[in-house]
């Protein structure tokens, strides 16, 4: 086999891989999507003409909106064009609660995850952050955001702030790294402090190997300028008095105790209590239906191989 012949080869099995992905949430993705998935590092113009030659082959299906997929699905592009107008409001509307959220002690950055940050909303959406604190100051910020996600389920907006992953800047570098976290790292949208979300992911250039053709050009539509901290740097400069780092720490531990024994009584297997709730100084992961592990199971029962590159520590 010549290297054309191999080249062609290997980007159509990963345009099968990648279009297979995001066949688990019933998501057909456009031409400049799938190139962004994709783990070969190839042009734009490759994958469009590899899609048109298996499209011609019946190998694939082309929505009249431009969505591909393997099988023909009208319904997922139709859904996918009114989530994306959904999306859209969604995110515009983000901007009222990212202002409250930044105005926390110790919040040094937020993006918005989940589907949402694949603008796809569904009827009953919910907006998911991934926050970044203070190095040493993480479980300070996360519990004072806890207290106040209670008070907000007396208005019904409690879906409008689901603060399920934290890391400080000391921990930026995910552990956990498979093809489910470099496209949720690579999708995150900046709306709070750009500079370090853009640090995040280049934190993680291991994503590269699974993501080659990853640019970081993001999305500054839905930003929330800084504006005057006076406030927010005299809150923390009060809790930076009281021995903040035994604070953080008994924080820590009193959370984590407390999960423990909810994962308990609700009989889920201990052994997946650190996948899925994932704590330590500087992390804190609350996904109690574990959805990466769902994700690639999913992947690994559909007998789809999943890249795993050499050389990641």
């Amino acid at each position: 086999m010549d290297k054309k012949t191999e080249h062609r080869a290997t980007l159509e099995q990963s345009i099968d891989f990648t279009l297979g992905y995001f066949e688990l949430f019933n998501y057909p993705l456009q031409a400049n999507e799938i190139h962004k998935f994709l783990d070969v590092k190839c042009s734009l113009s490759d994958v469009e003409e590899h899609l048109s030659y298996l499209k011609n082959s019946g190998t694939i299906f082309q929505s009249e909106q431009g969505f591909y997929s393997r099988s023909q699905q009208t319904g997922w592009s139709v859904e996918r064009h009114y989530g994306y107008q959904r999306a859209e409001l969604l995110l515009k509307k983000s901007a009222r609660f990212v202002s409250i959220i930044k105005r926390f002690p110790f919040v040094d950055g937020i993006g918005i995850s989940g589907s949402l940050s694949k603008y796809y909303a569904d009827k009953d959406a919910d907006i998911d952050y991934f926050i970044i604190t203070r190095t040493n100051r993480l479980w300070i910020a996360r519990t004072l955001l806890h207290l106040y996600k209670k008070l907000t389920f007396l208005r019904g907006y409690q879906d409008y702030y689901c603060m399920n992953f934290f890391v400080d800047q000391s921990a930026l570098e995910i552990i956990q790294k498979n093809v489910f976290t470099a496209i949720e790292l690579v999708t995150l949208i900046p709306v709070y402090q750009l500079e370090n979300i853009i640090q995040l992911k280049k934190q993680n250039a291991w994503l590269l190997r699974f993501l080659p053709n990853t640019d970081f050009v993001e999305d500054e539509r839905f930003l929330v300028p800084c504006g005057n901290e006076f406030l927010k740097r005299g809150i923390e400069n009060f809790f930076n008095i009281f021995w903040p780092e035994r604070l953080n720490r008994f924080l820590m531990q009193v959370t984590d105790r407390k999960w423990r024994a909810k994962w308990r009584r609700k009989s889920f297997p201990m052994e997946h209590y650190d996948d899925a709730m994932y704590t330590s100084l500087h992390v804190s992961k609350n996904h109690p239906a574990n959805y990466q592990e769902q994700v690639l199971n999913a992947l690994k029962n559909k007998q789809k191989l999943i890249p795993q590159p050499t050389c990641l520590r």
